[in-house]
């Protein structure tokens, strides 16, 4: 609750007279309540902003998350992908006929004749 009288209006105007008298205590107290009313204003206004730069920050975090987030989507479709691709040429070397002949094509190999092979201690 702000520290304001409500029966007094901006028009009415006090002028000071002599110490202690009550138009002295009523321009006091009109001062203060000035002044109150403009700390509440300062804190209020610094409150907002202190909301505000909080909900902007927050906003920037959740776009920072959400890029991180897609971007190790697309890693993990990547390599389920190359998965995939690693599976199938393994089951394409798994098979004797295939391997034999990228043997051939490759590094030149032949099956030994008789008598070429050696049997190892």
């Amino acid at each position: 609750m702000l520290p304001l009288s409500i029966d007094r209006t901006p028009s009415q105007r006090v002028v000071l007279s002599a110490p202690g008298s009550r138009r002295t205590r009523m321009a006091l107290a009109d001062a203060h309540e000035r002044q109150a009313f403009g700390i509440w204003m300062v804190l209020l206004v610094g409150a907002c902003v202190f909301v505000a730069l909080g909900y902007v920050w927050l906003r920037l975090k959740v776009a920072e998350v959400g890029y991180r987030f897609d971007a190790t989507r697309q890693a993990v479709e990547r390599l389920r992908e190359e998965s995939r691709e690693l599976e199938a040429e393994a089951a394409r070397f798994d098979n004797a006929v295939n391997l034999e002949a990228l043997a051939q094509s490759r590094l030149g190999l032949q099956r030994p004749n008789k008598g070429q092979e050696a049997v190892l201690p």
